[in-house]
């Protein structure tokens, strides 16, 4: 899986919410996404998933450029995030049956009591969404991804409903998809994290991609950048 985005905005009436940005990410990448609230991290996500569409510019997988027809590439692509769509009305089971059916992946039965085993979600199998809680959404919304395996993984703010071992269960599988040629694009801003995952980050400020850089031990330019956003104390 290759992303690149060319001369990419979005506008909501007279905001500019992106600006311009163009990306290049190569296959088993992991990218940080990084910067202040507003500064259209989750824009970026969405329109890299196909949930919203550019003002202009575009999208292109693996040279293909992403648009409201490409069925297809759209069901290569993974959005991970807190409160992410999942029938409360199904049982945890049901959920993934469902899911495997509309992405078309003959998963046999036995693989998905394993995932949900591995998700620590064994227990749950047969319990309706709605009484999960935030944790256990995301550990069932974890194991969805990894039975549909997409070639793009976006995350925005994973970490905060996730306990130790449910963090360490999805920075597995996020190593896990790189390591077999997926993107994946994290924003957070748990930066210690995710400085120590990923291979690359990213800052965006006031729609604006400023920084691009591959990860570098110390992150002595990552970190003069990203601290012009940072409280300053008095002078």
């Amino acid at each position: 899986m290759q992303l690149a985005a060319r001369h990419l905005s979005k506008a909501y009436g007279y905001f500019w919410a992106l600006r311009d940005v163009n990306l290049n990410i190569a296959a088993g990448e992991c990218v940080a996404l990084l910067g202040p609230n507003g500064a259209g991290k989750t824009t970026l996500l969405k329109l890299l998933a196909g949930l919203i569409y550019p003002t202009s510019g575009e999208i292109q997988i693996n040279g293909t450029a992403l648009s409201r027809t490409s069925t297809t590439l759209r069901s290569t692509i993974g959005f991970l995030a807190p409160g992410e769509h999942l029938y409360d009305t199904l049982t945890v089971r049901e959920n993934l049956d469902f899911f495997t059916a509309l992405y078309d992946k003959n998963i046999e039965g036995s693989a998905i009591a394993s995932t949900l085993n591995a998700v620590g979600l064994q227990r749950w199998s047969g319990a309706y969404v709605a009484a999960l809680s935030s944790g256990m959404k995301f550990r069932l919304s974890i194991a969805k991804w990894q039975l549909l395996e997409p070639g793009l993984l976006l995350l925005d703010e994973p970490y905060g409903v996730l306990d130790g071992s449910g963090i360490d269960l999805l920075e597995n599988f996020l190593q896990a998809q790189c390591r077999k040629g997926s993107v994946v694009v994290i924003a957070s801003h748990h930066i210690s994290r995710v400085m120590q995952l990923c291979d690359r980050a990213l800052i965006l400020h006031q729609g604006k991609l400023t920084f691009d850089e591959p990860r570098q031990q110390p992150w002595d330019s990552f970190h003069r950048a990203f601290s012009e956003f940072l409280p300053r104390g008095p002078s």
